[in-house]
């Protein structure tokens, strides 16, 4: 599906939600689709934006509530990660980083060879 098509099924989905949960009519419904599309200003558009948010809002409920579910498992991960990180820290062979005196960007190898001709 193009952007165009997915453009104009929104529109067509927004102008029944319009005449179903508003009560406008199918002029109205264009109008004000067509208003908020240009940016526009009319007796409609208020309406037309509140059933935007809320198709938008149905949409998102079932991604918030799996990311709800997700949660618990995330935490627990960070903290296995977490704890993971502190064993091996403690580990005897464990030794950190060798600090040096170059910048973090400066490669050790030096300036890449020049080419000859």
């Amino acid at each position: 599906m193009t952007p165009e098509q997915a453009s104009a099924r929104a529109a067509v989905l927004l102008m029944r939600r319009l005449i179903r949960n508003q009560g406008l009519t199918v002029e109205e419904a264009v109008t004000a689709v067509g208003q908020c599309r240009r940016r526009e200003t009319g007796p409609h558009t208020h309406l037309a934006r509140a059933e935007a948010t809320a198709v938008l809002r149905e949409a998102a409920e079932p991604i918030r509530a799996f990311v709800a579910q997700l949660r618990p498992a995330a935490e627990a991960a960070a903290r296995a990660m977490a704890s993971l990180n502190t064993a091996l820290r403690a580990h005897p062979g464990h030794t950190a980083p060798a600090r040096t005196d170059r910048p973090a960007w400066v490669t050790p190898y030096g300036p890449p060879p020049r080419r000859t001709r």
